[in-house]
């Protein structure tokens, strides 16, 4: 006679009640929600720093350039204005790029 063989295929998995599904849903957003506000919270620092570093280059740039226009200068300022320039680029490079990470993760909670 043959030996039975108990079926060691998983059991089918009935989907998650709504309930539960909400609940669980809830505990993860509850439990993610403090870091990503303090995430958000340093990016939004860290574009307030790039913001101003940015004013600041422009302010530089401007001195450089009315310094150049208004004498005899021992040192050519172009190449430190070009610098700065590409800085400026730079720094609003990552501005927009900020932007868009704390657009995206805010997007996602208003879902």
């Amino acid at each position: 006679m043959a030996e039975i063989k108990p079926n060691l295929m998983s059991p089918v998995e009935k989907p998650l009640d709504t309930d539960t599904r909400d609940a669980l849903t809830e505990g993860l957003v509850e439990l993610l929600k403090p870091a990503v506000d303090e995430i958000d919270e340093r990016v939004k620092c860290v574009r307030e720093g790039q913001f101003e570093l940015r004013q600041q280059i422009d302010s530089l740039a401007e001195d450089l350039k009315k310094i150049a226009e208004n004498g005899q200068m021992p040192l050519d300022l172009e190449p430190y204005v070009k610098k700065l320039n590409t800085s400026r680029r730079r720094v609003t490079l990552v501005n927009n790029i900020l932007q868009n990470v704390q657009v995206g993760s805010a997007s996602q909670y208003v879902k």
